[in-house]
């Protein structure tokens, strides 16, 4: 380990020789920008996926919180859908339909992940960029 420590004082003491203070100040800026940036881009990131977005129809019914739990109904043409909220993730407890295609959807808690209940025209999306693009796809 010394033989890491002295290489490394031995390469900074080579370095510093040509250092100026215009460099140092540069160096600190740098350093003090990235510092600051951390906690924006931790804000933006947590922000885009801390909600649900509910629709019916097409129009917004509820805004829910993935921070609390919770069940809300929302009732469409064919009947009631009951979304369950738990753990900062988000399901369909509840929906009219046959196939139960809505509950097989399972849990969503990432941004742009999206369920859909055609029969009662329902639809649950969590906002955000979800990382993949076309290119990507």
């Amino acid at each position: 380990m010394s033989q890491r420590f002295d290489a490394l004082r031995t390469f900074w003491h080579t370095v510093s020789r040509y250092l100026t203070w215009g460099d140092y100040l540069v160096i600190a800026l740098v350093l003090l920008g990235a510092a600051a940036a951390i906690p924006l881009l931790h804000e933006t990131a947590e922000a885009s996926g801390r909600w649900a977005i509910v629709r019916r129809d097409g129009q917004i019914v509820h805004k829910l919180s993935l921070a609390q739990d919770q069940e809300i109904t929302v009732t469409g043409p064919a009947g009631e859908t009951v979304i369950q909220v738990q753990s900062g993730r988000v399901r369909v407890l509840r929906s009219p339909g046959a196939q139960e295609i809505c509950m097989r959807q399972g849990w969503i808690h990432k941004p742009g992940q999206a369920l859909i209940c055609l029969p009662n025209r329902v639809t649950i999306e969590i906002p955000g960029d979800s990382g993949i693009d076309a290119i990507s796809r």
